[in-house]
């Protein structure tokens, strides 16, 4: 009769064990929710839907608004702001994402965008020249170029 509750005890201890592993590891992970909101923001920026990229960028930013993570969901929330033509709000998430990471390239490059459209040359000229410091091989340096030329017509 003792061998069944001490079967009985073994199944509960393992059932409560097993419930306290998923609770810690599995509720509480906010790496994995990143990692899950990174990829959904991801899939609806490919599928064009927008507003939801922004929703879920907002979401991630406000558990950790400085880590890694955040600055892809900057970067990815800007990317999708540019798409709406909503430029002044896509440069200031791009600016986010510098303030996170400036030695990124991806950061100033989306930047590029909102800078041409709200007709800002002499920044748009800085934030090339930061690219190409970042990266001299960019393919942006043949624009960078293309506006030092202008410019110089312009002047003359």
């Amino acid at each position: 009769m003792q061998f069944n509750y001490v079967k009985y005890l073994f199944v509960l201890v393992f059932l409560l064990g097993g419930f306290f592993i998923y609770k810690i590891f599995f509720l509480n992970n906010t790496v994995d929710d990143h990692g899950h909101l990174n990829h959904q923001a991801q899939v609806s920026l490919n599928n064009e839907k927008y507003e939801q990229v922004i929703y879920l960028c907002d979401k991630a930013i406000a558990a950790d608004s400085s880590s890694p993570a955040a600055y892809q969901m900057y970067i990815k929330k800007a990317k999708a702001l540019n798409r709406m033509e909503r430029y002044r709000e896509a440069l200031d998430s791009a600016n986010l994402a510098i303030a996170i990471d400036p030695k990124n390239e991806e950061g100033y490059s989306v930047k590029v965008e909102p800078l041409f459209h709200l007709g800002r040359e002499e920044e748009l000229t800085a934030v090339l020249e930061e690219i190409i410091a970042i990266n001299p091989h960019s393919p942006l340096k043949a624009f960078l170029n293309c506006l030092r030329k202008d410019r110089d017509k312009a002047q003359y």
